[in-house]
């Protein structure tokens, strides 16, 4: 028995159109692998954020004083810059821009001098957008009791939206604070990103 191997080449038509399906195919994946990277990075600093409000709540209750975390003051400097004020007014202030924690004992939710600073955190990653709504927009603060507090004593209670910024119709993850002082991690939709 004699085997022949017949030898067609591929005419020109052939191959633009093998090369257009593969240049297609490398377009939906780079797409799908730029979506998994932005989850990936908004769930890591979702539970960075997550761990940090844990720890100073167990803070102010082993140190039997107010703990706060604060959202640093808006920088324009490198991602690994750890921040080194608080900001002072909303307007100025978001969590992505990283945040400090810090024994708050004249309770006005800004790092003094003479206040012990217990942990710094540098700025998230460029694509990830971090806002509070309007109790937790610059700081929130632990009593000796754990219970989440205001700068006048009252309960302290919010939310800080983690998505990929500019984006539209996406998913997105909340650090939702009760006013015991209790943080969690829920995922739902956004309609646009800030």
């Amino acid at each position: 028995m004699k085997l022949t191997l017949s030898l067609h080449g591929f005419s020109l038509i052939e191959t633009l159109f093998i090369l257009w399906v593969l240049a297609i195919l490398c377009g939906t994946l780079a797409f799908s692998f730029q979506q998994l990277q932005d989850r990936v990075q908004i769930q890591s600093a979702s539970q960075a954020l997550l761990s940090d409000f844990l720890s100073a709540r167990t803070e102010a209750l082993r140190r039997e004083r107010r703990v706060t975390l604060c959202a640093a003051a808006l920088d324009t400097g490198e991602l690994a810059k750890l921040p080194k004020a608080c900001a002072a007014t909303s307007s100025a202030s978001a969590w992505h821009q990283g945040w400090l924690m810090f024994e708050d004992v004249n309770s006005n939710g800004l790092w003094d001098i003479g206040e012990e600073l217990l942990q710094q955190r540098s700025r998230m990653n460029f694509n990830v957008s971090a806002k509070g709504n309007s109790t937790v927009d610059r700081y929130v603060s632990f009593g000796p009791n754990g219970r989440s507090l205001s700068l006048n004593g009252a309960f302290q209670a919010g939310s800080i939206t983690l998505c990929t910024r500019g984006m539209r119709a996406q998913e997105a993850w909340y650090l939702v604070v009760n006013g015991l002082g209790r943080s969690r991690l829920d995922r739902g939709q956004i309609e646009a990103c800030p």
